[in-house]
């Protein structure tokens, strides 16, 4: 299954496992993927799994979801993407990889910076 690590702007770091069909985003605690930012809409975004992809789509709030610095409306995510929405980074790991260490989730810099999680 694929996973998203989320860097929260207050300092946060979890770690979810995204499951077919969908996964909703945003600042209402009704989401799946709660965001502490108030940047971000209270319905954010979308994570939608269309074989063979999975998709992110932006659900049109004023800030905009950005993958890999570019803002989007609807992108395929691919290994290593970094997503920004509000003030909180995600990585995207797709599913070919197994399980992130906590040793991996310290890689996260203090700053907020997502580091490169390779590979296993």
């Amino acid at each position: 299954m694929p996973k998203l690590i989320l860097h929260s702007g207050v300092g946060n770091i979890r770690q979810f496992t995204l499951a077919p069909p969908s996964v909703t985003i945003g600042r209402a605690t009704v989401n799946d993927i709660v965001l502490d930012s108030a940047r971000a809409s209270r319905f954010h975004a979308v994570i939608e799994f269309t074989e063979p992809f999975v998709i992110i789509r932006d659900l049109g709030g004023r800030n905009g979801t950005w993958v890999n610095g570019k803002r989007v409306e609807v992108e395929a995510l691919g290994h290593g993407d970094t997503l920004v929405m509000g003030d909180c980074k995600l990585r995207f790991l797709a599913d070919e990889v197994e399980v992130v260490s906590d040793a991996d989730l310290k890689l996260m810099s203090v700053r907020g910076d997502l580091l490169d999680v390779r590979r296993r």
